[in-house]
């Protein structure tokens, strides 16, 4: 079965962009790209991310410590779709494909997803449209977090309500999500969601897909709570949830070796300088791996350091 979690409004299986109905961002990184950390090193990542394109039974078209590219298989209705905003009847199905590409971050990796379709005209010229906006956004930033990638520092979640549930799509007794966990003094907790409830509606809308329960977290921050329908031991019931906000993003959940590192016989070596972290963010700066903002973000938290 399908799990999903809305701690973060994170669909663990990733929805394909013309799937995906929610019209803004719910994670919002610094850069404004769909991008993800990695623990590992580049050449890791590239293999983590081509393994999940494989699990979710996409085609890896090449693999290299820098890049990733995948090919996503498309719906008949996605396909028909592609087909009328792009071509004609002579036109070739379309293929829409994600590519990743990998950069080393501070001793690990970072991410930034793009996609597109395209597909071939009657005289061989390959038409191709870049995918964009919160439908895309949201569904590669599901895929990179799904992969084990980690929001950036300083993502902010402000479209969405955050509940504090995890749960899988279910057809029985009801059709909705089954909730298979509820977080400690989570929004969920407070309004009672319980472990079993199957979730019918957020803020009125029906939760029928990961779609749908994303635009009714969107539907939700409009007021400062909003109503959860349950199916519980065959009553239906519903529940008021005060609105909350995930918090913004802090720095990487990665184990504390980059301070300290062994040299060649063996000894611990002492914390880097600061004017070697900072010469060390400035070169990812000119290399355009990180923003200038991000950079001078980095250079206040060095010199704020005691």
């Amino acid at each position: 079965m399908r799990r999903v979690t809305i701690l973060a409004v994170l669909v663990v299986v990733a929805v394909l962009p013309i799937q995906a109905r929610a019209d803004e961002n719910y994670a919002v990184t610094p850069s404004g790209a769909a991008e993800a950390l990695f623990e590992g090193t580049p050449e890791a990542t590239s293999g983590v991310l081509s393994n999940q394109c494989i699990n979710l039974s996409w085609t890896v078209i090449s693999s290299s410590p820098t890049t990733v590219t995948c090919e996503a298989p498309m719906s008949f209705g996605q396909s028909l779709a592609g087909s009328l905003l792009m071509g004609n009847r002579y036109s070739t199905p379309p293929r829409q494909f994600y590519r990743f590409n990998i950069a080393e971050y501070q001793g690990h990796s970072r991410v930034q997803a793009s996609g597109w379709m395209e597909l071939q005209m009657a005289f061989g010229q390959m038409r191709r449209t870049d995918y964009s906006g919160p439908p895309f956004h949201n569904s590669a930033m599901n895929l990179l977090v799904s992969s084990g990638g980690q929001f950036p520092p300083h993502t902010i979640f402000p479209n969405h309500a955050y509940v504090g549930v995890q749960f899988e799509a279910t057809e029985i007794p009801e059709r909705g999500a089954k909730i298979t966990n509820v977080e400690l003094e989570s929004a969920g907790e407070a309004a009672g969601l319980q472990v079993g409830d199957v979730v019918l509606r957020i803020a009125g809308k029906r939760a029928k897909d990961a779609g749908d329960i994303m635009d009714g977290l969107a539907k939700a921050t409009k007021s400062a709570t909003f109503p959860i329908e349950v199916y519980r031991q065959g009553d239906k019931l519903t529940l008021e949830v005060e609105t909350r906000f995930r918090p913004e993003i802090g720095p990487p959940n990665w184990p504390e070796h980059d301070a300290v590192a062994s040299d060649a016989k063996g000894e611990m070596a002492g914390p880097r300088s600061i004017a070697d972290e900072l010469a060390k963010f400035a070169k990812l700066r000119d290399d355009g791996i990180i923003t200038e903002e991000e950079f001078q973000d980095q250079k206040d938290r060095l010199l704020s350091t005691p």
